[in-house]
């Protein structure tokens, strides 16, 4: 399937960490006139046709509202459209037997532009006439259904690499958190001649998730690189995206098109505490550690309040002014998969 629509060392090292408990579309304007036949918007299903039935990634529910489409394959000439009805059902009856076809899911947008989200091909077969096609739920009726991931108590200070696992686990790719965590690329935080020296976090992972101790945190750019290598192993058409300095409007926007986001807070929503640092390997910069850094994916917006998935206890409600200030406060580090 493809996608489109993004120490001060005096303190003991011990007391530095991660995320542990231990701490405080590509938019497509469809031009010309859209036509839609009766009998592709109806809910009753004729005979002998193409049912289409889109379903929301991870929870296999139905999604309606959502424009579908029907295109040849070789000549890419649309054949006929409609729109999924309220168990996400579409039909088609222009279709012929062994007919190879492209299927293509749009959001509609208030605006009425219709905006490419999901693509397959398939061979109709009139045996077997009914097609699934997993793709992005821009209406949920709460949240988006991103699975609980929990990081304990196999990775105490590796909430981003169990984020991104359960965002993978929303688009059906299968991947444990410990296998993902051995694609994190990691740097050792270490003492010489009394100077701390360790990586920088848009580079590699400072220490290992899975060290109570000497586990700390690590910015997007590496876990972009981490997903997008097991993205092409499983050749899939998603790909990971930094979307670091992205505004909160550009990251509710992503979320309502079902799109879950992987967002840098802090774990008590307090003011970021930064207090230690080290240098940066190789360099004369200095690497300021934060105290209490958090990663969460956030999969809903509503009346003021986010919906996330927090790998330290599962789905939580937050205000959103707290969300987007400590986000913002942090940084603005972000990505998504798509």
């Amino acid at each position: 399937m493809r996608t489109y629509p993004f120490i001060l060392f005096s303190l003991s090292i011990l007391f530095l960490s991660g995320c542990s408990t231990s701490m405080e579309s590509q938019e497509i304007r469809m031009t010309g006139k859209q036509q839609f036949s009766a009998l592709s918007t109806s809910t009753e299903k004729p005979s002998e046709v193409l049912t289409v039935q889109t379903v929301e990634f991870s929870s296999g529910q139905g999604v309606p509202n959502l424009g579908v489409a029907l295109f040849d394959v070789e000549t890419q000439q649309e054949i006929e459209r409609g729109i999924a009805d309220k168990n996400g059902m579409a039909y088609f009856e222009q279709v012929s037997p062994q007919g190879l076809y492209d299927i293509v899911i749009y959001r509609i947008t208030k605006q009425g532009e219709w905006m490419e989200q999901s693509r397959e091909s398939i061979v109709f077969n009139p045996e077997h006439p009914t097609v699934r096609i997993e793709t992005f739920n821009a209406s949920p009726k709460d949240y988006l259904k991103v699975p609980v991931v929990l990081q304990n108590p196999e990775l105490p200070n590796g909430c981003e690499i169990t984020s991104l696992t359960a965002i993978l686990n929303y688009y059906g790719i299968k991947m444990d958190k410990l296998n993902l965590n051995e694609y994190l690329p990691k740097s050792k935080v270490y003492l010489k001649n009394g100077v701390l020296y360790g990586p920088d976090p848009n580079q590699a992972y400072a220490g290992d998730p899975k060290d109570h101790d000497d586990g700390y945190y690590v910015f997007a750019p590496p876990l972009v690189d981490a997903a997008n290598k097991i993205l092409t192993e499983k050749n899939v058409g998603f790909r990971a995206l930094d979307i670091t300095n992205a505004t909160k409007e550009e990251i509710i926007d992503y979320v309502h098109s079902g799109v879950p986001v992987l967002t840098w807070v802090t774990i008590d929503w307090k003011k970021p505490k930064k207090f230690a640092s080290w240098v940066i390997e190789g360099t004369n910069r200095k690497h300021v550690v934060y105290k209490n850094l958090h990663v969460v994916v956030l999969i809903g917006h509503q009346k003021g309040k986010v919906t996330i998935m927090n790998p330290l206890k599962g789905i939580e409600k937050v205000d959103e002014k707290t969300f987007f200030l400590r986000y913002e406060q942090l940084g603005s580090h972000a990505m998504v998969v798509l």
